[in-house]
C-alpha cells in the first residue's frame, strides 16, 4: 500500500447527507479519500441555509470522518452588505464567510493534529489560508467546483434592472480581483473541468494543477430496472435557492412551457428542489406541479423522462446532468449547462440555447421514443465511462500523493 496521508478537509457546507452538485462533490471526494486508506477529518460550516445536526449523521460516517461542524450565520444582511459596498473594498461573497468561533475551532485542530493536507473546499473560505500556514506544515489544497466570479459576471451581464446590474458587477469584479489574487497562495488546485483550469491558467495560475470532474453521488442506487417511467414527463431538479436555477426555472416557464403545453396539452413538468421561492411556491399554471424538495431525489429523477437545463449562467459541472445521464434520462441543455461535461450532442444530449430549440429538442423526445431511448441509453453509458467513482477516486488519490 501507498503511504497513508493525513488530510482535513475544509468544507463551506456540510457534505453529508449530499443533498446537491455542491454537497455531492465533497461527498465524493471525502469517500475517495476514504477508499484509498488514507486519514480524514472534515471540518464543516452550517448555516441556516445548509445546516446539519451531528447527532442525526451515520456512526459510521462520524467514524471515518471524525467531522465537527461551526454555525456561521451567512444570511444576507443588507446593513452589512451596504457597509461592504460603501466602506471597503472586499468582496462581500467572501467577507460573510469569516466568523471567529470558526477560525479558532480551525487552530485548536491544527494544534492537536499534524496533516499532509489541508483541502479547502471553495475560495470562499481563502481569508482562513494564513491561520492555516501559522499553524501547520501541510500542503494546502484548492478544490475549485467553479471559477466563481464567472457567475457573478454571467448573472450580471443577463439582469435588466439597472440598479440590480450594477450591484452584480460590483460583487464580480471584487470576487475575481480576490480570487486571482488568492490562486498562487495554495500549493495546488484541482477544478471539476478541463475549462476552467485552463481558464485559471489564462488568469495567473501557476500552482500545480489538474482536474477532476464529479462524479454521481456515491450513495445513490444507479439502477434503473423495472421502474415505472412517466413518458413523456419534463422535471426539473436542483437547488430552488440559488439564482442561476431560479433563471432557468423561470425561463422556461415563460418562454417554452407556453408552446409545449399547447402542443401537448396533457404533458405534465415536475420542478423539485428544496427553498424554492415564493413566487413558485404560489405558482399555478396548468401542466406544473411544484414539488419543493423530494426525499428521495434518486427515485424522483429515475421516475422522470426529459430533463431541460437552460442555463445562462453558472460556472464549473453541473452534477445534476451527470446523474441524469448516468440514470438514462434525455437532457436537453444550453452550452453553459453542458459546460464541463463530456458529451456529444444529438448522441447523449441535446444542446438548445433558444427557446424555439428547446421545444423541437423536446417535441422530438415526445414525438419519437426511438430517438428518446437512444439518448437516454448512450448518455448512460457515457457517464458510466466518464463519471464512475472507481476512476475518479483513483486520479484524485494520484494528485494528492503527487502535491
Amino acid at each position: 500500500m501507498s503511504k497513508q496521508l493525513r488530510i482535513l478537509q475544509f468544507c463551506n457546507k456540510p457534505p453529508f447527507p449530499p443533498k446537491d452538485g455542491g454537497a455531492i462533490g465533497m461527498h465524493n471526494v471525502s469517500q475517495g479519500i476514504i477508499d484509498f486508506g488514507h486519514y480524514l477529518k472534515i471540518l464543516s460550516i452550517s448555516s441556516d441555509k445548509h445546516s446539519v445536526n451531528i447527532n442525526e449523521l451515520p456512526s459510521g460516517y462520524i467514524a471515518n470522518t471524525d467531522f465537527e461542524a461551526v454555525f456561521v450565520d451567512l444570511s444576507i444582511k443588507l446593513g452589512a452588505a451596504a457597509f461592504n459596498l460603501f466602506y471597503t473594498n472586499r468582496s462581500y461573497n467572501i467577507t460573510r464567510f469569516y466568523n471567529q468561533q470558526l477560525s479558532k475551532k480551525l487552530i485548536e485542530i491544527l494544534q492537536k493534529q499534524e496533516f499532509d493536507i489541508v483541502q479547502v473546499e471553495s475560495i470562499f473560505l481563502k481569508d482562513y489560508l494564513p491561520i492555516i500556514r501559522e499553524h501547520s506544515n501541510a500542503k494546502v489544497v484548492l478544490r475549485a467546483p467553479n471559477v466563481e466570479f464567472v457567475i457573478w459576471q454571467r448573472l450580471a451581464s443577463i439582469e435588466k434592472n439597472p440598479v440590480k446590474k450594477m450591484y452584480l458587477n460590483i460583487l464580480a469584479k471584487r470576487l475575481r480581483k480576490e480570487e486571482l489574487e488568492a490562486y498562487n497562495k495554495f500549493d495546488a488546485i484541482y477544478t471539476v473541468t478541463e475549462r476552467d483550469l485552463e481558464l485559471m491558467r489564462t488568469l495567473g495560475a501557476k500552482s500545480m494543477m489538474t482536474y477532476i470532474p464529479t462524479g454521481i453521488d456515491v450513495t445513490k442506487n444507479i439502477d434503473v430496472a423495472d421502474v415505472k417511467l412517466d413518458y413523456p414527463s419534463l422535471f426539473h431538479l436542483g437547488a430552488l435557492d440559488w439564482m442561476p436555477n431560479q433563471e432557468a426555472v423561470k425561463w422556461l416557464l415563460d418562454k417554452v412551457w407556453p408552446g409545449l403545453h399547447r402542443k401537448y396539452p396533457s404533458l405534465k413538468f415536475y420542478i423539485a428542489g428544496r427553498r424554492p421561492p415564493e413566487w413558485l411556491s404560489k405558482l399555478n399554471m396548468d401542466g406544473v406541479e411544484v414539488i419543493g424538495e423530494v426525499k428521495d431525489a434518486a427515485a424522483f429523477m429515475k421516475s422522470k423522462a426529459i430533463m431541460p437545463v437552460p442555463l445562462f449562467s453558472g460556472s464549473g459541472m453541473r452534477v445534476k446532468i451527470v446523474e441524469a445521464m448516468m440514470l438514462s434520462k434525455a437532457v436537453v441543455s444550453t452550452d453553459i449547462g453542458i459546460e464541463g461535461i463530456i458529451h456529444q450532442n444529438g448522441k447523449d444530449v441535446l444542446i438548445a440555447n433558444k427557446a424555439q430549440d428547446f421545444i423541437d429538442s423536446i417535441s422530438l423526445l415526445i414525438d419519437d421514443k426511438s430517438t428518446f431511448e437512444n439518448i437516454c441509453n448512450n448518455a448512460h453509458l457515457s457517464a458510466i465511462k466518464n463519471y464512475s467513482h472507481k476512476s475518479l477516486s483513483q486520479k484524485l488519490n494520484d494528485f494528492l500523493m503527487e502535491i
